[in-house]
């Protein structure tokens, strides 16, 4: 009997490797449109029935995205897109049948067997490879170096995924990386003060946290120089008055002896300070004494702030990004449903953009980009919400418009985009394909749902000649 398994080859990094793919937390997870379009794209790039966005596990291979296949995982010892991860260049098999590494594989002896495979890999920002984008037929074929060219351009748009995700995982492990170390800051503290209370006022003077502490009816007993410097009252002027006359006007945050408290004090001129307070309780020759430490939090909210901006703001254009959209589309359908107005999506994506980039260079590409986001926000309403979604893709949402003045809208923005943005002599030409979908009240579709179909009404704009605007069918409503 033929033994109808494969062997695959284990990269040197393997565990690595694995492990950067498991801190991206996107096995198993829902499609999503940004991986949908690169697989759809394939299909039609390079006509073929099959394409995949594949993540390699340890002994499976899941796919996050495809097309023309009808189960979500295989076994990686059947697995073309193991060997792909191995390679630094493109994995191609024009035969599957011929090749004895894959001839026995029931994924090729099969009915509609797999003839044809081509896969890029997927590497992480550490150039690891996670997995593929892969394209393959029933027929055999060879590969054309302008499909593989444009394979490899879409597998770079995969990538560019792949990597925003990475730098969202970095940037909450390093705020909870912060954290942690204020925590242990903190913790360290308050062991020292209890284990050397001979030296608890030099500790409490050079301490940057303001130091109060207070007797079981809240009147003060210390004030250390930081809680001076912090709230502008002297010691000698805090001493024998309540800490809730100070700086608690609405009542001293309760405590459970361990966690930290985010709270608001008052400082002497009146103005309002966040602070974070852990509140220690002693009993002294049979009085309670409380330490309250304060530290101050204005900054750290700031950055916080900032971060926040920062993770939502496309920063060429300065246009919200996906990750804001994704954030605010829930809300626009939220509130039509409220108010029974309809709301519009419109998805727009370039016409010509990547023979700007190929012609000028990305630097005259970024500026035709900061160019036409700016005509794209002048042009709209100030209640309207336009967001950069990827590349040279750009989302309208329109809430509350009339459905008679969408289309001439988006007519108007088909315009604007087309004017030419001079580069020194020469004047830059790109035109937009507008895809509208309209999301009426009674409506059970979701945000996903709502932007594929606008997706799918730009791409046939597209098919229809470029600088196109169509408006996409309506769904049923909800039962």
């Amino acid at each position: 009997m033929v033994d109808m398994t494969m062997s695959f080859p284990i990269a040197p990094d393997e565990d690595a490797r694995l492990a950067a793919l498991y801190e991206l937390e996107l096995l198993d997870t829902p499609d999503e449109p940004a991986f949908d379009r690169v697989t759809r794209l394939v299909t039609k790039l390079l006509s073929v029935p099959i394409s995949t966005v594949t993540l390699v596990d340890a002994k499976r291979q899941w796919f996050k995205s495809s097309i023309g296949v009808e189960t979500r995982e295989t076994s990686r010892d059947v697995a073309f897109c193991a060997y792909t991860i191995m390679c630094p260049e493109p994995f191609i098999v024009e035969d599957a049948s011929q090749d004895s590494r894959f001839a026995q594989s029931p994924l090729v002896t099969g009915p509609e067997g797999i003839r044809f495979y081509v896969g890029i890999p997927l590497r992480s920002m550490q150039g690891l490879a996670i997995g593929s984008l892969c394209a393959l037929d029933t027929k055999p074929r060879v590969v054309s170096e302008d499909e593989l060219a444009a394979l490899q351009d879409l597998a770079a748009i995969a990538t560019e995924e792949v990597h925003l995700r990475e730098r969202v995982v970095l940037e909450k492990k390093n705020a909870q990386a912060f954290q942690q170390a204020l925590n242990e800051l903190h913790q360290s503290m308050e062991r020292q003060i209890e284990r050397r209370t001979n030296e608890l006022n030099l500790v409490i003077e050079s301490a940057y946290d303001a130091y109060i502490s207070i007797d079981a009816d809240d009147v003060i007993l210390d004030w250390n120089r930081a809680a001076e410097v912090m709230f502008g009252w002297l010691r000698k002027e805090t001493l024998a008055r309540t800490i809730t006359q100070l700086i608690f006007p609405a009542g001293l945050p309760s405590s459970n002896n361990r966690a930290a408290i985010t709270s608001t004090a008052r400082r002497q001129d009146g103005t309002e300070l966040p602070v974070e307070v852990r509140i220690k309780t002693l009993i002294i020759d049979g009085r309670e004494r409380r330490s309250l430490f304060i530290h101050d939090i204005t900054e750290r909210q700031q950055l916080e702030r900032l971060r926040d901006q920062q993770a939502r703001e496309d920063v060429l254009t300065q246009l919200p990004n996906r990750r804001a959209l994704d954030e605010r589309l829930p809300e626009a359908m939220a509130r039509t449903r409220r108010t029974q107005q309809p709301l519009a999506v419109l998805f727009m994506d370039l016409d010509g953009f990547k023979a700007i980039n190929d012609t000028h260079g990305h630097a005259m590409g970024d500026e035709l980009l900061r160019v036409i986001a700016k005509r794209l926000a002048t042009t709209v309403r100030e209640t309207d919400y336009v967001a950069r979604w990827a590349g040279d893709e750009f989302v309208l949402l329109l809430e509350g418009s009339e459905p008679t003045t969408i289309e001439p809208l988006a007519n108007k923005l088909v315009q604007v985009v087309q004017e030419p943005l001079a580069a020194g002599n020469a004047a830059l030409h790109v035109s937009v394909s507008i895809g509208v979908a309209v999301y009426l009240p009674a409506s059970a579709e979701t945000a996903n749902e709502l932007l594929k179909r606008a997706d799918v009404a730009m791409y046939e704009a597209k098919r229809s000649g470029k600088a196109q605007v169509r408006i996409a069918q309506p769904v049923d409503s909800a039962c």
